[in-house]
């Protein structure tokens, strides 16, 4: 079990922030940037060689309280016709802000963080998957497999990174306090340890015209304390949501997901969700709610319209199908075969020469190189797709989705009519073309 720590001595602890240099180093370092900038002209390795000196100079100013965080500079980063606000700390307070990050967090897991699966060791959105995947499979066992449905509801919140209440006054500060507290010896820490915390989290900010200020609503993104301010912002949700008996419920950041068999439960907390939002700040996207009723069926709710029909749940990444196996979701599939396809296109293009069964040898032979989890040539997305996926159906249209392409490249015939020269069982049986299904069975 892990217990609280002591977050005032530890921030006095020179081995606090010589483990964290060393860690930001390796990080840099994996990304072929050990000889970059840190700061004015000192590189990370300067910083990682001189780990000990620099962590004792933190760790003096801070027990002395004389420690001041330096205002953040602030850009704009542009994805998917996002544009997105970014802060870049000082090395130094990068530092202190990552042990501080990884202080509370261990204290947050002390306080609980029910059904919250973002940013904590060991535990990651397969993880919240696989945890919904196996209440699935309880209520089949309970009800049968043409039994009632699985009522499930996601939703998220409205720019929650960018709305969410971070003044003087926010309801998110009592409860950083009470973590904060949790292993110091009058479970309170001091005034200069409060000052210092929050001034990493809610920093003074600095613009591209020299302008100073500081966000009453809205989080620093990119300083290393925000995730457990996400994880921790809205608890008060989380444990409302887990008073209901029966009640399945997982939280990623902003997305969170409920699952209850019975609809008048389920109801009762999506009104509890609304009655706490003006408290916590926040609110939801009703855009992107999903309610289904999840059935082998796939037929909607007969009681209420807003509950559709489905055999399945899309959720972070992943799908949950109605009889609890696991996949990954239909975009990353589509991104997978489409990868492969590619290649298999581009090697045909080499082969106009050959015969058909020549063409369809060589095409297996490079298919078995895209499948090889061993081989530095294996096709993005192999991994995750063997790893997560227990729904054997889904790596059974994938086979046949390869075979089929491998057969028309090999005999330029559309659709299956390929398959009247090469057989599926000459591809699998003579030429040994990888069946995603066999690797996965010899997997653990």
């Amino acid at each position: 079990m892990v217990e609280p720590v002591d977050v005032e001595r530890c921030l006095r602890d020179p081995k606090t922030y010589e483990d964290m240099i060393l860690r930001i180093f390796t990080t840099r370092r994996q990304r072929g940037l050990a000889f970059a900038e840190a700061d004015h002209g000192v590189t990370y390795f300067d910083t990682v060689t001189g780990r000990r000196s620099l962590s004792q100079a933190i760790a003096r100013s801070i027990a002395e309280g004389r420690y001041q965080p330096q205002p953040v500079g602030l850009w704009f980063l542009e994805t998917k016709g996002k544009r997105r606000a970014a802060h870049m700390p000082s090395f130094t307070d990068h530092v202190v802000g990552a042990a501080l990050y990884q202080l509370l967090t261990r204290n947050a897991r002390c306080y609980g963080l029910p059904g919250v699966y973002s940013y904590l060791p060991g535990v990651t959105n397969v993880s919240a998957m696989r945890a919904l995947a196996a209440f699935v499979r309880d209520h089949r066992q309970r009800v049968g497999p043409h039994g009632p449905p699985l009522y499930v509801l996601q939703s998220d919140f409205e720019k929650y990174g960018d709305t969410l209440p971070i003044g003087p006054h926010a309801p998110l500060w009592p409860l950083v306090r009470t973590v904060a507290g949790l292993g110091t010896p009058g479970g309170e820490v001091s005034p200069t340890t409060w000052n210092l915390i929050t001034a990493l989290a809610r920093p003074v900010i600095e613009d591209e015209d020299g302008a100073l200020f500081t966000r009453l609503c809205g989080l620093t993104m990119g300083t290393p304390i925000v995730p457990v301010l996400s994880n921790l912002a809205v608890s008060q949700m989380d444990r409302a949501i887990l008073d209901f008996d029966g009640i399945f419920y997982a939280r990623y950041n902003d997305d969170f997901v409920l699952a209850h068999p019975d609809l008048d439960a389920i109801q009762a907390a999506d009104a509890r969700i609304d009655s706490l939002m003006s408290d916590i700040g926040v609110k939801r996207k009703i855009t992107k709610e999903c309610r289904t009723a999840l059935s082998g069926s796939g037929m909607p709710c007969v009681t209420d319209a807003a509950y559709r029909g489905g055999n399945r749940i899309d959720c972070l990444g992943l799908s949950v199908s109605h009889a609890g196996t696991v996949t990954v979701g239909p975009h990353r599939l589509r991104r997978f075969m489409n990868r492969i396809a590619t290649r298999i296109d581009g090697a045909a293009a080499s082969l106009e020469d050959l015969t058909v069964h020549q063409r369809a040898e060589y095409l297996v032979a490079t298919t078995n190189v895209m499948l090889d989890l061993t081989s530095s040539f294996a096709v993005p997305g192999l991994a995750p797709l063997l790893e997560t996926t227990t729904d054997r159906g889904v790596l059974k249209d994938l086979d046949f989705r390869i075979a089929r392409k491998i057969v028309q490249a090999a005999t330029r015939q559309p659709g299956v009519r390929g398959f009247r020269q090469v057989r599926p069982r000459m591809l699998y049986e003579h030429m040994g073309l990888t069946s995603l299904v066999c690797t996965r069975n010899r997997q653990p």
